[in-house]
């Protein structure tokens, strides 16, 4: 399989209004990447099932995925569990979420991977052609996200923020969280502080230029950002859950379909990998890629957790309803949606078989009690 990083060109202008009122986020495209590619033997049989699987993919298919932050390529090229796909596939590199839904809306990727609260919004917004055929979760964890604010601003808790202004990307999992926790604190985003919508890219700089009171931010941007008071984190205010995304009309197309459950396949045994690897991960992802050290990077991961992939089956959904029920709740969504016509299971056994190849035991997937 031949990795590559491509570009926004050729993004059509279908369906943008939609995506570009959710953020109005930006294709981040990064520069080719020189990690060694290592087999993993875990994930590299050739047993009769996986043949079978992949001797569906008719020759020359060619799959395109949207990737953010390197999450996906990173401990798919260190695993090697690309190796002897009978497709092509281009990973992409996306900034957020809603530049991953826009690609997908638009044709120019095929399957796109989002965190839990993208899709719910997206719905809500009118959008209806994308279905989740994967997921995979990590309840109870920070989920590296982290409400900052602004040293010497006599900001001590979350209900100090009445008032105050607070940047976070719309349509995102950093909209959902902040907005969660101060719900949780008997705050809106929408009427007691000043919420600032930025793109992904600028929520950091933004804050760090002085601008914001305060901001929701990702794990690796803490150590740059100089380490600022941190209020409130994501656990208990996500599931850790990021999904698969493909266009309804491609699971009608029997190539893309192929290549999309041997993908499927592919990318849960390279998220074993990393969960059975974390060192390598730190150093490919926070050392090498983010400039962190070793041991900043020690941190930000374990906030972020681990997790597994699960079936999307009726547990699945009702999580995923809560989350979009939880969003409506905290004002993050306008209106009630019914999550259930945008999931579908038909890989889950591809998925059980692959974990279980990899030794991952089933874990019950169960939000712990937020303290």
């Amino acid at each position: 399989m031949r990795y590559s990083k491509s570009s926004n060109a050729g993004v059509v202008e279908s369906r943008r209004g939609i995506i570009r009122r959710l953020a109005g986020a930006a294709l981040l495209v990064a520069g080719a990447s020189s990690l060694p590619v290592r087999a993993w033997a875990a994930s590299s049989s050739s047993d009769a099932a996986d043949a079978a699987l992949a001797a569906k993919v008719p020759p020359g298919t060619k799959l395109t995925v949207a990737d953010q932050d390197d999450a996906v390529s990173i401990p798919w090229r260190l695993s090697g569990v690309g190796n002897g796909a009978r497709y092509e596939a281009t990973i992409a590199n996306f900034a957020g979420g809603t530049a991953v839904l826009e690609a997908l809306i638009s044709g120019a990727v095929d399957i796109g991977y989002v965190g839990e609260a993208p899709l719910p919004l997206a719905i809500g917004q009118g959008v209806t052609e994308l279905v989740a055929v994967a997921a995979n979760a990590n309840p109870g964890s920070a989920g590296g996200y982290f409400l900052v604010v602004q040293p010497k601003s006599g900001i001590k808790t979350v209900a100090d923020l009445r008032g105050k202004t607070v940047a976070y990307p719309p349509g995102t999992g950093r909209h959902m969280i902040v907005a969660s926790i101060l719900h949780a604190n008997g705050l809106s985003l929408n009427k007691d502080v000043k919420g600032i919508q930025l793109t992904g890219a600028e929520v950091a700089p933004t804050f760090a230029s002085g601008a914001v009171d305060a901001a929701i931010i990702l794990g690796g941007q803490y150590f740059r950002l100089g380490k600022p008071p941190i209020i409130a984190d994501g656990a208990g205010h996500n599931w850790g859950l990021s999904v698969w995304l493909v266009r309804k009309s491609l699971l009608k197309n029997p190539a893309k379909t192929a290549a999309v459950a041997d993908f499927v396949r592919r990318a849960v045994s390279s998220f074993n990998w990393q969960i059975a690897h974390r060192d390598a991960w730190v150093k490919a992802n926070y050392v090498q890629k983010q400039g962190l050290t070793f041991e900043q990077g020690k941190w930000v991961d374990a906030s972020a957790g681990g997790g597994q992939y699960y079936p999307i089956d009726g547990t699945l959904g009702t999580v995923f309803q809560q989350i979009s029920d939880g969003l409506l709740a905290t004002g993050a969504l306008k209106r009630k949606i019914d999550i259930s016509g945008f999931i579908d299971g038909r890989f889950n056994g591809i998925i059980a078989s692959q974990n279980e190849k990899d030794g991952v035991a089933a874990k019950v997937l169960k939000q712990p009690n937020r303290a």
